[in-house]
């Protein structure tokens, strides 16, 4: 995998938890236009990630560029951990490291 492959891939995973993070925070109560522009950002920022996808099939096999998408079960959290003060538990963290040893696995 070239860095320019590895940069497409990783900055799919980024911007579509971001977007889930924007959608998160667009049902938090405030004015209905900041609710809405949340609710825009994740909208853009999925239809990145979805761009950044298309140009990384175009020289990644699936099979290689899939198990980054399992970084969003761990990025996800943590973000919404730290920015919306939600909890994790024991399961999360036993989850998390079988996440990162399948991508582990896939990638080498």
């Amino acid at each position: 995998m070239s860095p320019l492959e590895l940069g497409l891939c990783l900055a799919s995973v980024l911007s579509g938890s971001a977007s889930q993070l924007c959608m998160k925070a667009a049902t938090l109560p405030g004015p209905p236009l900041r609710r809405l522009t949340r609710l825009a950002a994740a909208g853009c920022l999925q239809l990145a990630s979805f761009g950044l996808v298309v140009l990384a099939l175009r020289t990644l096999p699936l099979s290689q560029l899939i198990p980054f998408a399992g970084a969003a079960y761990l990025l996800v959290p943590l973000a919404s951990s730290r920015l919306f003060g939600e909890r994790l538990h024991a399961r999360f963290w036993a989850g998390a490291l079988l996440i990162v040893l399948g991508i582990v696995c896939t990638q080498t």
